[in-house]
């Protein structure tokens, strides 16, 4: 009997297929959807509830960006040196807020570079590798961008300018590569009468607009605390549901790595 090439090629095939059993057919299985959509949650100010906020999304495989005033930390309602340690210690990115949270806009270029430059000197000096900054109050403008660049940032984040319920004609969602580094744009701070039907729509128009990156900002996690502050419960909730938004293409990562951002060295004091 002639045995053709190609009925030969198939033989030996399923004869290793049937050799390597289940490790086989993984390896053929249709690969994760693509990551289309990156949620960055960020956490403004150094609060001392950051340290638990940091170990809920631990609990859930996701890590967050958490920017810090220097000259803040030990103060009271306020994040410790040592919790600051805790947070970096379990792989969330630790960014510039500047030293004592001004408004960037109300003060000179000088001044800008003292408040940015020396809030990323003692960062670095405490042993931390800050590529990302958060503008305070999300106050920004053409010399506190060149300042950020200057000292060393290789991004930074403003507050505003995607779509929500007071913007909507806003985009989206930012490119994963933003067109402007030093000011990335968000929806607004989350805020004690932000709901949750809220913050999964702001993920959900990204999603439905091709994607792109979706950085959120909050500041303290308590409950009754403020009118910029979400309670554990609220943010709990909200994790767990992006938690559900991995089948379509949606991904948590910290600030840095969602723009690719890279450790650049300190100006040169003069």
């Amino acid at each position: 009997m002639k045995v053709f090439p190609r009925m030969v090629a198939l033989s030996v095939a399923l004869a290793i297929v049937a050799t390597l059993g289940p490790a086989a057919h993984a390896a053929t299985a249709r690969p994760s959807k693509k990551i289309k959509t990156v949620v960055a949650l960020t956490f403004d100010d150094g609060d001392s509830s950051h340290p638990a906020v940091a170990r809920m999304l631990e609990k859930r495989g996701m890590r967050g960006t958490f920017y810090v005033n220097t000259d803040t930390v030990g103060d009271e309602e306020k994040l410790t040196r040592r919790g600051l340690a805790e947070i970096a210690r379990k792989g969330h990115e630790i960014g510039g807020h500047t030293l004592t949270h001004v408004r960037l806009t109300e003060l000179t270029q000088s001044e800008q570079e003292g408040q940015i430059c020396d809030d990323r000197r003692a960062l670095v000096a405490w042993g931390y590798r800050p590529t990302t900054l958060a503008y305070p109050f999300g106050a920004v403008d053409s010399d506190a961008m060149a300042v950020a660049r200057r000292c060393g940032y290789d991004a930074a984040r403003g507050v505003g300018g995607l779509k929500e319920w007071g913007c909507p004609a806003c985009p989206a969602g930012e490119a994963l590569r933003p067109k402007n580094r030093y000011d990335i744009r968000t929806p607004g701070s989350v805020r004690e009468d932000t709901l949750l039907r809220h913050m999964k729509q702001q993920v959900l128009n990204a999603e439905k607009s091709g994607g792109g990156l979706v950085p959120l900002v909050f500041h303290r996690v308590c409950d009754d605390c403020g009118l910029y502050s979400t309670t554990p419960r609220l943010l709990g909730q909200f994790l767990d549901w992006l938690v559900t938004r991995k089948p379509h293409g949606t991904a948590v990562r910290t600030l840095q790595s969602a723009v690719g951002a890279r450790y650049r060295p300190l100006p040169r004091q003069e």
